[in-house]
């Protein structure tokens, strides 16, 4: 059986492990977020990071949540269903000695349903057309969330209403996508 091929890398583009290469495994769906959005969201972010206990919820390569645990979070938790894409999170974390982070390989919305756990920050990026960006925020809001805890997300324009609860503090975009800093209330 043939060995997984990476496609490539993303960077990390701040903190203590700037310009760590983060690797890009092949993945149907996977679209790793670009430096120019990355450095938007840690600006929009950059109060409130340090410290912070972070969910990467369809964490994909991964980078967003390495990227926070660069820049000072205190703990971060990737979750990835897919075996690979998980392996790799994995591999990467104990390669760079980050001993303050979990991986979980197992599908994100049972995930959300079962864990107790709370956090100050979420990333919401699951693969576009799956129709999962919905039901994900509306479990999270009952469960994980924080108060006053911020939830980022990116789906394609036109493809998503967000429900009035939650307050948009930044947007931006891109040719094809909206991305989001949102807040409950």
């Amino acid at each position: 059986m043939a060995m997984s091929k990476s496609l490539g890398s993303v960077r990390v583009i701040g903190g203590n492990l700037r310009g760590t290469r983060v690797p890009v495994e092949h993945a149907i769906g996977l679209r790793p977020t670009s430096d120019r959005v990355k450095e938007t969201l840690f600006n929009w972010l950059s109060l409130d990071i340090e410290g912070a206990r972070c969910l990467d919820l369809f964490a994909g390569t991964g980078a967003l949540g390495i990227e926070s645990l660069s820049r000072g979070a205190s703990t971060v938790t990737f979750v990835e269903k897919n075996q690979v894409l998980g392996s790799a999170i994995s591999t990467l974390l104990t390669s760079l000695g980050i001993s303050k982070a979990e991986v979980y390989l197992q599908d994100s919305i049972n995930y959300i349903k079962s864990c107790d756990a709370q956090f100050d920050i979420i990333f919401l990026d699951p693969p576009f057309k799956s129709n999962l960006l919905l039901p994900s925020l509306e479990l999270i809001a009952k469960r994980n969330l924080r108060p006053n805890g911020m939830v980022y997300v990116e789906f394609l324009k036109n493809d998503v209403e967000l429900p009035k609860e939650w307050r948009k503090l930044k947007v931006g975009s891109t040719k094809s996508m909206q991305y989001s800093l949102l807040k409950m209330g």
